[in-house]
């Protein structure tokens, strides 16, 4: 997956007409890490992609899958592991790109950070097995099992397991590139 990720952000970066270090200034992310990254080297964080895509000011999804092409098409879900677990399993157009996304933190007190993405996204949770707080800019609110919450999430929010293996859907809406 590192091949692919480092693929996306150079080739992206480069549309943008940003240098390494441009995006190492606006992503808080070290150049000499942007520059591993860019090779395929390692395996970056769920974090460290997060803030190179809103640097980039580009959803999570565009780094870590290519964008499908239009029309119908059948798409396995992408997983990202770590202390969590995230799949993608699915992305539309036009006018608004959509991903669902399937969250599991298997360890209770573990923090999801997120700066905030391209300003239009809106998420939507639902909790499968909490509990769990999300707190968006600032503001927590405490989720169990069976709850439901939709937010703004163009400014940083975070989402932290209460108890153990946790488990969420996350629908991310975001506005398409032009």
């Amino acid at each position: 997956m590192g091949r692919m990720v480092g693929a996306q952000v150079r080739r992206l970066r480069l549309l943008r007409k940003m240098s390494v270090s441009a995006l190492a200034r606006e992503s808080g992310v070290s150049k000499a890490t942007l520059s591993n990254v860019e090779a395929g080297q390692g395996n970056p964080t769920i974090e460290t992609i997060a803030a190179i895509a809103v640097a980039l000011r580009l959803p999570l999804g565009d780094l870590i899958q290519p964008v499908p092409p239009p029309g119908p098409v059948a798409l396995r879900a992408t997983e990202v592991t770590g202390p969590f677990k995230q799949e993608l399993f699915h992305r539309i157009g036009p006018g608004m790109n959509t991903e669902v996304w399937r969250l599991r933190i298997a360890v209770a007190g573990y923090r999801i950070e997120s700066p905030g993405h391209t300003a239009g996204t809106t998420e939507h949770i639902v909790v499968d097995r909490g509990p769990i707080t999300i707190s968006v800019d600032g503001e927590s609110l405490d989720l169990d099992t069976g709850d439901f919450v939709i937010f703004p999430a163009d400014s940083p929010h975070f989402y932290e397991a209460r108890g153990q293996d946790v488990r969420a859907v996350v629908v991310m809406s975001y506005p398409a590139m032009p």
